[in-house]
């Protein structure tokens, strides 16, 4: 009988565990996951669509990928880093767009503010757009 008990008290720890955690991530706290990007950009030109960031530990734990920016595409990852919460925009993975810029991360509101160049087959000198949670 006091196996079943050490048995079932261990299952609902792992229960309470795995629930915690994904409680964490449903609220969208910290950098990665999925933002919307809502984004002016040629001057008067407003859209919106999603934008995804994943760490990059490729160059250090400050260092983040965003995919889809400036809604080229989830092949097209633009190279950030964090210091305290100013992005600067290292380069892309792109051949033919260089994206250049940054950002300031507003933990208390979950927002993010960007503003960056494109250039390369599109020439796009001032972006501005607000990142926030979908």
């Amino acid at each position: 009988m006091k196996r079943i008990a050490v048995k079932f008290a261990l299952m609902v720890i792992v229960v309470l565990l795995m629930g915690a955690s994904c409680d964490k991530y449903e609220k969208g706290e910290g950098i990665t996951g999925v933002w919307r990007c809502r984004e002016n950009y040629q001057g008067t030109q407003f859209r919106s669509y999603n934008v995804s960031i994943d760490r990059y530990f490729q160059l250090d734990s400050s260092s983040y990928v965003i995919y889809n920016l400036y809604n080229l595409g989830l092949d097209v990852g633009t190279y950030v880093q964090i210091k305290d919460t100013v992005f600067s925009v290292l380069s892309t993975n792109s051949d033919i767009y260089n994206i250049s810029g940054r950002g300031v991360w507003h933990k208390a509101t979950q927002t993010m503010e960007w503003e960056y160049s494109v250039s390369g087959q599109v020439n796009d000198p001032f972006v501005s757009a607000v990142f926030d949670r979908p």
